[in-house]
């Protein structure tokens, strides 16, 4: 399974690799791009939700990138 990496920025993210990248938004959403999927979480009212959210969505998104052939998965806060 694929491993997760945590970033500051999505700058950190190499130029042209497949990736599944999880992320707090306004909204939860999913967004395919050329390279992979951004997977947007909400934030809530209270951060253990939040946080609740954002490690189901990280589970998620290794279980896509297994299922893809996708080797990097980002999250970013």
């Amino acid at each position: 399974m694929s491993k997760v990496k945590y970033i500051a920025s999505t700058d950190e993210i190499p130029a042209g690799d497949r990736y599944v990248l999880v992320k707090f938004g306004e909204e939860y959403g999913q967004t395919k791009h050329p390279f992979g999927l951004t997977i947007t979480v909400a934030r809530q009212t209270s951060k253990t939700v939040s946080e609740l959210s954002f490690l189901t969505a990280v589970h998620t998104a290794k279980g896509i990138a297994k299922r893809q052939g996708i080797a990097a998965v980002f999250a970013c806060k």
